[in-house]
């Protein structure tokens, strides 16, 4: 679907090569932007497979006021109110089982919730997963489910080959059926989710949420875990620096991350048509 010109009143960005690259850091002219659109009353809010509390620190930088929507969707989260609107978790008999399978396949996993993440004690996970851990609150224990205190958002492979994506996705697959949504959200990671989330769910309740109609929402991202809310949204842009199966999805490409791709994508649609 395409927007018209000048409609857009709700605007769910990406972060991870979106609005930032490994260093996690903002651009100015991106920050720039971001304040530019909500001054012009256009909601913003933040579209991340990461934690909630992280998210919560980079809408806090990027002024974002709105409720964000973290772990790929399964979490809806209140930044100024400092609460979940609404969340779906990993169904707690699936956990033992998602065990068993990381222990057949030799998976690198860890479970993921909206303020820890939970590694096993023992784990041969790739260097690159800390990397892109930077500022999350994350644990080593024993007993995985013995350490949880209640279920999960969702669990992650990482994988040490990118190349290796399809076929733990197929593992995956093989193992929970239609029980997951399975998706690919970096070269080294793959998520299983509870049944049904993903971005294009969690910005269409979002959206009813606010009162805000599919037509006038606008969604930027770049990779396999955005292609749903590219889709669902009123106007989906990709990031140039995306893959070609997300851009055939979208209704815009935008340039590469660092040519401030998403700053183009805003100036291009919001505020250039809106006085």
């Amino acid at each position: 679907m395409t927007a018209l010109p000048g409609t857009i009143r709700l605007l769910a960005l990406d972060l991870d090569q979106t609005l930032f690259g490994d260093d996690l850091q903002v651009s100015p002219r991106v920050l720039g932007t971001v304040e530019q659109v909500q001054s012009r009353g256009v909601l913003v809010t933040i579209a991340t497979g990461r934690e909630a509390r992280l998210a919560a620190r980079f809408a806090r930088e990027l002024r974002i006021t709105s409720p964000i929507i973290c772990a790929q969707g399964g979490c809806i989260f209140d930044v100024a109110a400092d609460r979940v609107l609404r969340e779906v978790r990993l169904p707690r008999e699936l956990l033992p089982r998602i065990l068993v399978a990381a222990e057949r396949f030799s998976w690198n996993i860890h479970f993921e919730m909206s303020d820890r993440l939970f590694f096993p004690e023992k784990s041969n996970h790739p260097a690159v997963m800390f990397e892109l851990l930077r500022y999350s609150n994350w644990v080593r224990v024993g007993n995985l489910l013995d350490a949880m205190p209640e279920a999960p958002h969702k669990f992650i492979v990482t994988l040490n080959r990118t190349e290796d994506s399809k076929k733990v996705m197929g593992e995956m697959t093989s193992a929970f059926g239609n029980e997951l949504s399975i998706i690919s959200s970096h070269p080294h990671l793959v998520e299983g989710l509870p049944a049904g989330v993903d971005k294009g769910q969690g910005l269409a309740w979002l959206a009813d949420h606010l009162g805000i109609e599919r037509a006038t929402v606008m969604a930027i991202g770049d990779s396999a875990a955005d292609m749903p809310m590219l889709q669902w949204a009123g106007l989906g842009v990709a990031m140039g620096n995306a893959s070609p199966e997300v851009k055939s999805v979208a209704g815009w490409v935008a340039p590469n991350l660092s040519e401030n791709g998403a700053s183009v994508a805003m100036e291009r649609f919001i505020l250039s048509q809106r006085s």
